[in-house]
């Protein structure tokens, strides 16, 4: 029966919150959405994630995705809640926390607490600091689809939602689990539901997890992750189960077997230095897609562009021997030094607004994805690697998965589970966000997947023994 329901609003902010209680042993699994769940869960499934899709929406919309969802984690039985929000804040975080309190009665209260120490993202004072910088000033501010230009986290969520919310200060969290539980006791006799707290440490999120516990409140966990994390670990009806060692290495060995494939749909800063990175390396297969040739107003141009790429993978692999260790599939502005297109030239060139220019982007190139991984068949794929949260869940729909089964991380927000169901099934796939890692992380995530193989090979002789 199910304890703990996640909704989250786009499938990688999903699977960071599975990694996080996927490396304590606890292994969730994440349907893309509520209508995947019955084709993919068991009866015995303690935590259940499931992702709406509803970060770009409008605020309207993504509280009836929402509250949808909510609902149908209720029918499973769950009845601990986490709303698993951006570290970035991006979205409608205010109308997601309330659609999913207007399902749940009125003594379950939402705790935002947007910190992710690990990641060194964390709040002080109200502000969200990413490394330190205000959230305002980073390249999160000029997103495409969904832009954040505050960094004072208590103005923000106020400004998305209806119920005015109360505030724990840092000076009060680095008291302890007794200073914030008397806190959220009397802002709470004063009729608040939704509360934002400071966090700077893993250890004052785990204060507040123990204020929470202590008090017997019941909660909506709103965070990245390690407050749900936190909160699942004091809750003994999720058990943690013994977890398998796994490398994280840079350099190649010759035990890899199979071809690891990379789909980069994403352009950040990031993403560029990791794909270039991974582009040099020996044994990689480089195959870059032009996404303004993919929202052509000319439907000729964009059909011409995928069959050059199909007709270059079919080369690829044409001679059968020295096949490449990588297939590498991007997006060219992540293979060169070249800014991503800006509002102006997406509507200029697609004729549609810019928002839905960018999301045509990402499903064609999810279509040339699956192309190039049937080529590739599912015997000769080592494991996927995705990196950016649209290209994830569009890829992973194109091939027929049902959803992922998280088993662990590499680092925080760099994630590795399974899919569940089409003809990939069971295979390993880590996925990112655009912002995550650092340059060596393109070379960790392709061995860790061929290293995923003995992993596994070793747990299965383990269970015959």
């Amino acid at each position: 029966m199910t304890e703990l329901g996640i909704v989250a609003d786009d499938v990688t902010g999903g699977t960071t919150v599975g990694a996080l209680l996927a490396r304590e042993g606890i292994e969730p699994t994440l349907c893309y959405d509520t209508q995947t769940m019955a084709n993919i869960l068991s009866p015995d499934e303690d935590v259940i994630i499931t992702s709406t899709d509803s970060r770009a929406m409008k605020p309207v919309k993504a509280y009836k995705a929402v509250r949808k969802a909510t609902q149908s984690l209720l029918s499973l039985g769950a009845t601990q809640f986490s709303k698993r929000i951006d570290t970035t804040m991006r979205g409608n975080i205010g109308a997601e926390v309330e659609g999913m309190l207007s399902v749940l009665d009125d003594d379950y209260v939402a705790l935002v607490v947007p910190a992710m120490p690990q990641s060194k993202k964390v709040m002080i004072g109200g502000y969200l600091l990413i490394d330190s910088i205000p959230l305002a000033m980073t390249d999160v501010a000029h997103d495409v689809r969904t832009p954040v230009v505050l960094s004072d986290v208590r103005d923000l969520v106020q400004s998305q939602m209806k119920q005015k919310i109360a505030y724990v200060p840092v000076d009060d969290v680095v008291l302890g689990a007794h200073t914030i539980a008397a806190q959220l006791l009397l802002q709470r006799a004063r009729g608040c539901r939704v509360f934002v707290i400071d966090a700077a440490t893993l250890q004052e999120i785990q204060w507040i997890a123990d204020a929470i516990v202590d008090l017997g409140w019941k909660v909506v966990a709103v965070d990245p992750g390690p407050l749900t994390l936190a909160l699942a670990m004091r809750h003994s009806s999720i058990r943690p189960s013994p977890r398998p060692d796994r490398s994280v290495r840079t350099e190649a060995s010759e035990f890899d077997k199979g071809i690891v494939l990379t789909f980069a749909g994403s352009a950040t800063k990031t993403t560029r230095m990791q794909m270039m990175r991974l582009a040099a390396e020996p044994g990689t297969a480089v195959l870059s897609v032009d996404p303004m040739k993919l929202i052509s107003n000319k439907p000729s141009v964009c059909s011409e562009e995928m069959h050059r790429v199909k007709k270059q993978t079919i080369q690829i692999f044409s001679t059968g021997t020295h096949l490449p260790r990588v297939v590498l599939l991007a997006v060219d502005n992540a293979l060169k030094d070249k800014l991503p297109a800006k509002h102006d030239e997406l509507a200029k060139i697609s004729g549609l607004p810019a928002e839905v220019a960018s999301t045509l982007i990402t499903e064609k190139f999810s279509e040339v994805a699956r192309t190039v991984a049937n080529i590739v068949t599912p015997e000769r794929c080592a494991g996927f690697y995705l990196t950016g949260g649209d290209t994830t869940v569009r890829f992973c729909k194109a091939i027929k998965a049902h959803g992922l089964h998280m088993v662990d991380y590499l680092i925080p927000q760099v994630d590795q589970s399974v899919i569940v169901g089409g003809p990939f099934s069971g295979t390993p796939v880590i996925c990112k966000g655009g912002l995550t890692g650092v340059e060596k992380t393109s070379l960790q995530v392709v061995n860790r997947l061929f290293d995923e193989q003995h992993v596994q090979t070793n747990q299965s002789e383990k269970a015959t023994i």
